[in-house]
């Protein structure tokens, strides 16, 4: 990442980081000399920098302000604020005491299908993709109302769908983001893809979306900004697939088309993601980030996939819970469609 200039050294504190964007985050703030605390209730075994200070805290809690009323820093990143009230807590809790708050907002708060593509930060918000959409919107016009009243400057970032090596490595797929899929796909049996594979879907590395936390703090270019911050390369549905079979060192994947709409008619308790972000094929505009946070995709699809499978692999933590159901479903489709087409071709 190269920034537009030079950025002053700072006491961070990251609220969370210990997450999947908050510990690449917090690692490369300590890169960046800055000091940095880190704020949570103590409960992960993520692995922070030696360097880096921890302060128990509740987030959520009606204490927070109170918990967190000695930590004296010049920035705060807020990975936790997921609505309006917590929006509220933040703002109680450092009202005239920092001197910037960087929001992590998403992109599902705006409005989708979009009417055009690349979706700028100017794009309407409103209504949003989802509740959690709605919910962050909520937080967003909170924290921008007291940028405005003058409580601290405040910049809000909007990530797309984030992976990496922490947790289950975040990668998704049609039914969600359960490791199914690469135990199949590792395996050489089919997978379930919803409509033709051609909708757009990108994903972008923690490592490049925690360099734009980084180029935010401190930076008055993006005080009273928000910013995309997701993939500047955006592959289909079907190519995604197969970049994650050759990231796996697997055969081309078997990949089986069935119509949006019929899975959501079939499986609404396990299309959640779908019926929100994967039916939607859409580019977000990364322009301002590039331009402004010195943002930029730096780790290829592949690379970046085969770092997460190596660390699943190393913890035995690809999983088969959802196959039956997914054998199922694909049997019960290919049958189906062969009547269809024997009915009509005789």
């Amino acid at each position: 990442m190269s920034l537009p200039r030079e950025m002053p050294d700072m006491h961070v504190l990251v609220l969370g980081g210990t997450g999947l964007i908050s510990t690449a985050v917090t690692r490369q703030l300590v890169d960046a000399d800055h000091d940095v605390t880190v704020c949570n209730r103590g409960e992960s075994d993520a692995q922070i920098p030696d360097a880096v200070e921890h302060v128990r805290a509740d987030r959520f809690g009606d204490n927070f302000p109170s918990q967190v009323a000695n930590v004296d820093p010049d920035a705060v990143i807020d990975m936790l604020c997921f609505s309006e009230s917590d929006a509220h807590l933040a703002i109680d809790a450092f009202d005239g005491r920092i001197e910037q708050y960087v929001m992590t907002s998403t992109i599902d708060v705006y409005r989708r299908p979009v009417e055009s593509n690349p979706v700028a930060e100017t794009a309407p918000r409103h209504p949003p993709t989802s509740d959690y959409g709605a919910n962050k919107t909520a937080a967003e016009d909170a924290i921008m109302a007291a940028h405005d009243r003058g409580a601290f400057a405040a910049t809000i970032l909007r990530p797309w769908t984030t992976y990496g090596p922490h947790g289950d490595g975040n990668l998704c797929h049609t039914f969600g983001v359960d490791t199914t899929y690469l135990r199949r796909i590792r395996d050489g049996e089919p997978i379930v893809v919803h409509g033709d594979g051609t909708g757009l879907w990108g994903p972008c590395h923690r490592r490049d979306v925690a360099g734009a936390y980084v180029g935010a703090v401190g930076n008055r270019a993006a005080y009273g900004e928000a910013y995309n911050v997701t993939a500047e390369s955006v592959p289909t549905w079907n190519e995604y697939y197969r970049t994650l079979a050759r990231a796996l060192g697997a055969p081309e994947p078997d990949l089986v088309h069935i119509p949006t709409e019929i899975l959501l008619e079939v499986a609404p308790d396990r299309t959640g993601f779908l019926a929100d972000h994967g039916r939607y094929s859409t580019i977000f505009e990364t322009t301002k980030a590039r331009r402004d946070l010195g943002f930029e995709q730096t780790i290829g699809l592949e690379r970046g996939l085969r770092e997460v499978v190596d660390y699943l692999r190393e913890r035995d933590a690809i999983t088969s819970d959802d196959d039956q159901f997914i054998g199922s479903l694909i049997a019960a489709w290919r049958d189906s469609t062969s009547e269809f087409v024997d009915l009509f071709s005789g």
